[in-house]
């Protein structure tokens, strides 16, 4: 998770407020040091999988009666937006953008949630 904090907020001159925050599922798949996941999250929910794939996520938000819709594209990631929310959800469209090779069958795949971000 990372929370977003800034001192150029109006009307707060002195102050640090938070601006946004956001969860990077992508950091799972390859940081396995023991603090990636803070000890007490994973008493209480367990070992946390490698990659989150979108269309879970997908079928979650709208079993809570939202919708998810496509907000944007660039050249390897979809965005979509959480109705009634300020969530975007950044998802993997190519996990080779720029052609650098083979891609990594254990690494980033199409459709894997890359961040949710709330701003």
């Amino acid at each position: 998770m990372e929370i977003n904090f800034s001192s150029d907020q109006q009307g707060l001159q002195g102050q640090m407020a938070c601006f946004g925050f956001g969860v990077k599922p992508q950091r799972l798949l390859y940081d396995l040091s023991p603090s990636t996941v803070p000890l007490p999250l994973s008493r209480k929910y367990g070992e946390f999988a490698p990659r989150l794939p979108f269309e879970e996520l997908r079928a979650v938000i709208l079993s809570l009666g939202h919708t998810v819709e496509l907000e944007e594209s660039s050249r390897d990631m979809h965005r979509y937006r959480v109705s009634e929310s300020a969530a975007r959800i950044d998802v993997v469209l190519d996990p080779d953008p720029y052609g650098s090779g083979r891609t990594d069958p254990d690494g980033h795949q199409v459709g894997d949630v890359w961040s949710i971000s709330l701003w």
